[in-house]
């Protein structure tokens, strides 16, 4: 298929490049900003890296698997990049692991948010949903209080939640380790309770946030 490439403006406005497998989204795009911000719209599926000079890239999130966002994100993660089609679960992984995402537009954004979310990041702001916003900062405090108590930890605690965050079950990291199961789940334990975070897997992504110990 080749790449679709009409542009709404002058060819001098600023460019928001469109990376999606589905035309009937790009034509909706296109009606949405027709009155918008002063910009070209471009259409392309898997653009090469020197094709993706643009003022924004729109990732279509329903476009491609977790494995081909995470590399279209990483290969132009140079340029302001935003969501769209996003489920708020997917956009909070994937603006965690990927926190130069400006903007985040979920499946049923109404299209005069949409408009303003794409003027304000063409003008060099951000536009994250407000419940987005309040789960990662939420999650921004959690990371600056296990800075200050991640030194409580002993290297045993440390080494135990690496291996339960490469998502080892408690059993694979006794035998990694060479201990019971109950001795695993008591560091697991005590290691929560010194981070405050409720289950392991949010244990895991503080310790691996902040420490790169050791872990065989």
């Amino acid at each position: 298929m080749k790449d679709d490439v009409v542009p709404a403006y002058q060819p001098n406005s600023p460019r928001v490049l469109l990376l999606s497998a589905s035309k009937l989204l790009h034509s909706t795009l296109r009606q949405h900003l027709h009155d918008g911000p002063d910009c070209t719209l471009v259409h392309m599926i898997a653009p090469r890296p020197e094709q993706a000079d643009a003022a924004l890239i729109l990732l279509d999130v329903a476009s491609f698997d977790r494995d081909a966002c995470v590399h279209l994100l990483r290969q132009f993660g140079d340029a302001p990049m935003a969501l769209i089609n996003a489920h708020p679960d997917q956009a909070r992984r994937l603006v965690e692991t990927h926190p130069w995402i400006r903007g985040v537009f979920y499946r049923a954004t109404p299209r005069n948010i949409f408009v303003r979310g794409v003027q304000a990041m063409l003008a060099g702001g951000d536009w994250l949903p407000r419940q987005l916003m309040e789960t990662l900062l939420c999650r921004y405090r959690q990371l600056s209080n296990a800075h200050q108590v991640i030194d409580e930890l002993t290297l045993r605690e440390k080494q135990i939640l690496a291996l339960a965050g490469q998502g080892l079950s408690n059993a694979a990291i006794g035998e990694r380790l060479h201990l019971s199961i109950h001795t695993i789940k008591s560091h697991v334990h005590n290691a929560l309770r010194k981070l405050g975070a409720s289950n392991r897997a949010q244990g895991a992504s503080l310790v691996l946030a902040h420490v790169s110990e050791a872990v065989s």
